[in-house]
C-alpha cells in the first residue's frame, strides 16, 4: 500500500516556522511513499532541500521506494527540476543549467565541501567580494558540521540561491543524522534537550568549556563555527534559521543594528536532524574581514570573561513544554522578594537543569540593585545558566544592567582565583 505524503499551499521563507511548528514527516511509512507536489504550490528553496534530505533518507536507511508527483509543464514543476528535486530523489533526468541556481547537492565528504562552494560562487557570479566571502566562509563552518557531527549515513544536502532583485542569497543544509544534542552531549551531559543544544550551540565557547589549552582544538572550533554563521547573518541584516529536533532558532538583524531572536518549539514531529537556512543581503555585507575581526573579538571577549555571553536574550518568551517562566514585573524592584524568588524558584530550577526565563515585560530601565539583586548569585554560582536560562522581552537599560552584573561576576570570580 503506498503511502502519499502531499504537500500543497504556501511553503516560503515566511511559513518556514508554522511549518516546522506543525508538520509531522512520517518516519514508518507503510509500503512505497508517493511525494506529491501540487500545481501552485509555492516552494522556497528551504522546502525542496528538507524534501530531498527527507525522501533521500526514505530510501537510502529505511529502504522505502520513493517517487515524486508533479507536473513538469507548471511553474512549481519548473522549480523543482531547476532545483534539481527529481534527481535528489533518484531519478535519471537533466538538471537545466540557471544562472542564480545552484541545484541540490549531496555532502557526504570533507572533499565534497570545497568544490560546492566554489561552485555556489561561480554560478552565483557574485562581483561583491565581501558577499562571496561571507557566503564561501558560511558554507564551509555549516557543511563542515554536516560531515563532522551529524552522523548521518547518506550526508546532508545543500542548495543555493540568489535573487538579484531582492539582493539575496539563500543557502539550505539539511542532514538526517543524529542531531545536535546528540553531538553535543557526550562532552556536555548538561545538554539534554534539544532547545538547550541550540542554544549552546550558538555561543561563542568559552574557557569554561574546555581546558584552556585546549581553546582552539577542533571540537572548540566547531563551536566557534556556528556563532560565527550566526553573528555574520545578523551583523549583516539577514537571518539564520537552524532546527534540531524538536526546536528552531530564529536569528536575524535588525536595521538598528541589533540582533532578533525567537525560539520554536515543535507540536509534532519537528526534524530527524538538523538543517540551516542562511539568508545573506548582498547590499550589507559591508568590509569582510572587519566583520569577521568583530566576531573574533567577541570570541576572545569571551574568553576573558564568559559570564556576559552565557545571557541569552530574546525579544519574546518562547512556548515551550516545561518552560519556567518567571515574571519579573511581579515584583519590580522589590530587592528581597527578588532574592527570595532567586533561590527558592531560580536555583532549584538551574540545579534539575529546567529551562528558566525570566520575562522583563512592562520593566522599564531595572535598577542595578534589582538586578544584582536577582541575577549575581546566578551568574556567580548556579549551574547550567549557559544552557538553562534566558531573558525575555528586555528593555535596553534593563539589558545593560544585566550585561554589567554579568561582567561584575566574572570579575569577582577572577579574583576570588587570583
Amino acid at each position: 500500500m503506498t503511502t502519499q505524503i502531499t504537500f500543497q499551499g504556501i511553503l516560503g521563507d515566511r511559513q518556514l516556522l508554522n511549518f516546522f511548528k506543525g508538520w509531522n514527516w512520517n518516519d514508518n511509512p507503510s509500503g512505497p511513499v508517493e511525494i506529491v507536489i501540487e500545481q501552485g504550490l509555492h516552494l522556497s528553496p528551504w522546502a525542496t532541500t528538507l524534501i530531498a534530505a527527507y525522501g533521500a533518507w526514505l530510501h537510502e536507511v529505511r529502504d522505502v521506494d520513493v517517487h515524486i508527483d508533479y507536473d513538469p509543464s507548471s511553474p512549481t514543476g519548473k522549480f523543482i527540476e531547476n532545483i534539481g528535486l527529481p534527481s535528489a530523489l533518484g531519478y535519471d533526468c537533466e538538471i537545466p543549467i540557471r544562472r542564480n541556481y545552484v541545484p541540490l547537492t549531496k555532502i557526504t565528504t570533507s572533499k565534497e565541501i570545497k568544490p560546492f562552494i566554489d561552485k555556489t560562487a561561480e554560478l552565483l557570479d557574485l562581483d561583491d567580494s565581501e558577499l562571496a566571502d561571507a557566503l564561501k566562509y558560511s558554507l564551509t563552518e555549516l557543511l563542515r558540521n554536516v560531515v563532522q557531527h551529524s552522523k548521518s549515513r547518506i550526508g546532508g544536502f545543500a542548495s543555493a540561491v540568489f535573487y538579484p532583485t531582492k539582493g539575496i542569497v539563500e543557502i539550505t543544509i539539511a542532514d538526517i543524522g543524529c542531531g545536535l544534542r546528540h553531538s553535543l552531549h557526550e562532552a556536555y551531559p548538561e545538554i539534554n534537550r534539544d532547545e538547550k543544544a541550540l542554544r549552546f550551540a550558538l555561543l561563542p565557547h568559552v574557557s569554561g568549556t574546555f581546558a584552556s589549552g585546549n581553546y582552539g582544538n577542533m571540537k572548540d572550533n566547531a563551536g566557534l563555527g556556528l556563532f560565527f554563521v550566526k553573528e555574520i547573518a545578523s551583523r549583516a541584516y539577514g537571518g539564520f534559521f537552524l532546527a534540531s529536533g524538536s526546536s528552531l532558532v530564529d536569528v536575524w538583524g535588525n536595521k538598528d543594528g541589533s540582533m532578533g531572536k525567537k525560539y520554536v518549539s515543535a507540536e509534532r514531529g519537528g526534524w530527524r536532524g538538523t538543517f540551516a537556512v542562511l539568508q545573506l543581503r548582498k547590499d550589507s555585507i559591508g568590509e569582510f574581514d572587519s566583520l569577521l575581526q568583530t566576531c573574533r573579538d567577541i570570541a576572545a571577549e569571551a574568553r576573558k570573561s564568559d559570564k556576559e555571553f552565557l545571557v541569552d536574550f530574546l525579544d519574546e518568551t518562547p512556548v515551550i513544554n516545561g518552560l519556567h517562566v518567571i515574571q519579573v514585573k511581579e515584583f519590580d524592584e522589590d530587592v528581597e522578594e527578588a532574592a527570595k524568588i532567586r533561590d527558592d524558584k531560580i536555583i532549584p530550577a538551574l540545579i534539575r537543569e529546567d529551562l528558566v526565563v525570566l520575562d522583563f515585560s512592562g520593566i522599564r530601565a531595572a535598577t542595578q540593585s534589582f538586578v544584582h539583586a536577582l541575577m549575581y548569585k546566578l551568574f556567580k554560582d548556579a549551574p547550567t545558566i549557559k544552557s538553562c536560562l534566558s531573558i525575555s522581552c528586555a528593555d535596553n537599560a534593563s539589558i545593560q544592567a544585566i550585561k554589567a552584573v554579568a561582567a561584575y561576576a566574572a570579575a569577582e570570580e577572577k579574583n576570588v582565583g587570583a
